[in-house]
């Protein structure tokens, strides 16, 4: 079921301001033209962003805390990209994130307290994501101040954004 939603590392500012950015992490499936096919291709993509909500943010949990950035930018950039290799026909962005974390928690000077257990990681955020849901707050049949992502600070063991 966790496949059916994007995943993706954000890192930035605990605290952020209406102009705070930081940086997107993940692995990004777009349409090329390889010799004169257009096919889907899978590619590392680290890019600047805002950290204001869009829609196509659903919810963030905040699994940790960054040590070092360029260890970490370091180890997500070595994460490979495996769509298209064999015995991995249904890779996706899911199992880049799974794999990005683990390079990024054997580096051991990239991450600070941090959650690395994929199982604990996956796991919270497929709950929390639901619980959203079941608070109406994809739907627009709650009340939720969209200027806000929904966030699970998952160090703390508590919801700061609603």
């Amino acid at each position: 079921m966790f496949i059916r939603y994007h995943w993706s590392f954000i890192v930035g500012p605990k605290n952020e301001s209406t102009s705070a950015s930081g940086r997107r992490y993940h692995a990004k499936e777009t349409m090329q033209n390889v010799d004169g096919v257009v096919k889907n291709v899978w590619a590392f993509e680290d890019r600047q962003i805002s950290l204001q909500p869009t829609s196509a943010i659903l919810v963030r949990i905040m699994i940790g805390k960054v040590a070092d950035k360029t260890r970490l930018q370091e180890a997500f950039a070595k994460t490979p990209i495996r769509a298209g290799l064999q015995g991995y026909d249904d890779w996706n962005c899911v199992f880049w994130v799974e794999e990005a974390l683990s390079w990024a928690a054997d580096d051991g000077k990239a991450l600070g307290k941090c959650h690395t257990d994929w199982t604990y990681v996956k796991d919270t955020a497929m709950w929390y994501v639901a619980k959203k849901a079941a608070d109406h707050r994809f739907d627009g049949e709650g009340q939720f101040d969209q200027s806000k992502v929904p966030t699970w600070d998952a160090l703390e063991g508590k919801e700061v954004i609603a």
